[in-house]
């Protein structure tokens, strides 16, 4: 019998309690499991168990948005993890300095809870596409080697 596949795990990371709560009950709903936080901090605690996240740039903490975005980059447990940015800092020299540290898309606020989810599920599509390894590769040629003989 097959195991029943596992919901995504949305990491959402905002300072404000009414916004977080919103997005919380909002991809729930859609079918993620949302952990939330409030700081970069914890977030960076936290990133290791999620499939994607989605941080504001302005942060209860020392750590803001765009330090998260570094440090997780540059961690190898998360340095692939999509990450979206959901921000009221929407200037575009914030917008440069977001993508210039490695998120993957960039929504301003205000934002309808179904352009977040809409834009999860395009950043998770991405990450779930296979990619041929090496590994897979000799193994295909091993087997039509067999299959030859």
């Amino acid at each position: 019998m097959d195991q029943p596949s596992r919901l995504p795990t949305i990491l959402l990371v905002e300072p404000d309690d009414d916004n977080r709560d919103m997005y919380v009950e909002y991809v729930t709903f859609c079918g993620f499991t949302p952990v939330a936080v409030a700081g970069g901090e914890e977030a960076v605690r936290r990133a290791w168990q999620a499939d994607a996240i989605v941080t504001a740039l302005r942060l209860r903490d020392s750590c803001d948005g765009i330090e998260l975005i570094q440090r997780l980059r540059h961690d190898e447990v998360t340095k692939a993890t999509p990450i979206i940015v959901l921000t009221a800092c929407v200037l575009g020299a914030d917008r440069e300095r977001a993508l210039a540290a490695g998120c993957d898309a960039f929504l301003p606020k205000p934002c309808l809870p179904e352009t977040l989810v809409a834009e999860l599920r395009r950043v998770l599509s991405l990450r779930l596409v296979p990619k041929p390894t090496p590994v897979r590769a000799a193994h295909r040629t091993q087997t039509r080697k067999r299959r030859a003989s």
